[in-house]
């Protein structure tokens, strides 16, 4: 598997993120809490519910450090989006038929002091079946990381995000987006796949709950 070059890496990474830091600034009102909730430095897995295609620049411009992803192979199809994709420390993943090549990846830049942002839910999921909705379905790989890692991991909410494109609302008016990076956790000792499953879910719905019982602006 490619391995980005750390300066391409970096280039890539704060070129994206001033373009949609003036992208997020004229369309949309973003308001961001707990950003220090991120480690400065070490192996980082950072869980996010995904509701948009808007999340992963918006978490692009908003965490403090220069991350890597997981995202679905189907973004890699063309020449350049392969090109671009694979400096931008993305690890191209196929959800159909996942393997241990990724997943392996994924393990080996976290514990080589990366941070590493993950959509456990596998895709946009909204309404009911969702993060935000209450009954979400969290993929197993996710656990296997966070297991096989061994790394604080920060849970992310994202609100708002999927309606300011829903009815052209962005066009007319700056809507609310809110990112909220809860408290990093680890995995207790002996900790098993179900067990590490279970956590995961409860810290995402438990900082979902908390976002959604805040007053909007």
């Amino acid at each position: 598997m490619h391995q980005p070059r750390q300066w391409l890496l970096v280039l890539i990474n704060y070129t994206a993120r001033l373009a949609a830091w003036l992208a997020f600034g004229v369309f949309f009102r973003v308001e961001r809490r707990g950003m220090g909730n991120l480690p400065r430095v070490g192996g980082v897995l950072v869980i996010s519910n995904h509701i948009s295609w808007f999340d992963p620049p918006l978490l692009n411009m908003a965490l403090r450090r220069v991350p890597h992803w997981l995202a679905m192979v189907e973004l890699f199809q063309s020449k350049f989006t392969h090109w671009f994709f694979t400096r931008a420390g993305v690890i191209p993943i196929d959800r159909s038929q996942p393997g241990s090549g990724p997943l392996k990846e994924a393990i080996r830049r976290l514990r080589a002091g990366h941070v590493l942002v993950l959509f456990p839910e596998g895709g946009i999921h909204d309404g009911p079946r969702s993060v935000l909705g209450g009954d979400p379905e969290i993929k197993e790989g996710a656990a296997l990381i966070a297991l096989k890692a061994g790394v604080p991991i920060v849970p992310a909410i994202i609100e708002g995000a999927r309606q300011s494109y829903v009815g052209r609302n962005w066009f007319f008016r700056r809507c609310a987006i809110r990112l909220t990076l809860g408290e990093p956790f680890q995995l207790p000792p002996k900790c098993d796949r179900a067990g590490a499953h279970a956590l995961m879910r409860d810290k995402l719905l438990a900082l979902a709950a908390e976002v959604k019982a805040r007053p909007t602006r």
